[in-house]
């Protein structure tokens, strides 16, 4: 099933993948089922405002219509900022965004990333940031913060533990982005 079909509110439910619930379940969205849809979590969601097809309450909907192809055809699962907003007001401790999580773990076994994806996971390895903002040092300065963050940026035992425990992870096994123990790169720097 396409996002298209989605958008256009037509869902063959013959066409969903059972499997779907059971998998995100196993890859870390354990209380997907404690979910009502009461849509708390929709209520203090960034990517509602922003537009996004599927968002909190959406992509679990979707997971439990089976809609694998509509979700993983879709960039919105990479959207999501942790903010935890969703985490903090669920009444029923569903945890939507560890389910966000489990959906992109979905995704990378699939291959299913957009090319933005890419650069922030290759930024997140290198920097410790998904977006890494290089002439970001001065601005902070003005304001009266340290150049650096007190962040991997500040600290590179801390960015080399972190690369260690990406290069542990299924992400590293795909070999999609290039991972060395050389520490910071200046590559990924916007």
């Amino acid at each position: 099933m396409s996002s298209d079909q989605v958008a256009t509110g037509v869902i063959n439910l013959s066409e969903g993948d059972s499997s779907l619930v059971n998998e995100i379940k196993e890859l870390g969205g354990e209380e997907l089922m404690e979910c009502i849809q009461c849509a708390k979590c929709a209520a203090a969601c960034p990517m509602v405002l922003a537009g996004f097809p599927f968002f909190n309450k959406r992509i679990i909907q979707a997971i439990f219509l089976g809609l694998r192809d509509a979700l993983l055809d879709d960039s919105s699962i990479w959207a999501c900022q942790s903010c935890n907003r969703c985490t903090e007001v669920c009444p029923r401790e569903v945890n939507p965004f560890e389910i966000i999580q489990a959906m992109r773990r979905v995704a990378i076994r699939e291959f299913a990333l957009p090319t933005l994806s890419i650069e922030g996971l290759k930024s997140l390895y290198d920097t410790g940031h998904a977006v890494y903002l290089a002439g970001a040092g001065n601005t902070r300065a003005k304001v009266g913060l340290p150049e650096k963050p007190p962040s991997t940026v500040a600290n590179p035992e801390a960015l080399k533990e972190l690369q260690a425990v990406i290069r542990k992870t299924a992400l590293a096994d795909l070999g999609i982005i290039p991972m060395d123990e050389s520490g910071v790169k200046e590559t990924c720097e916007v």
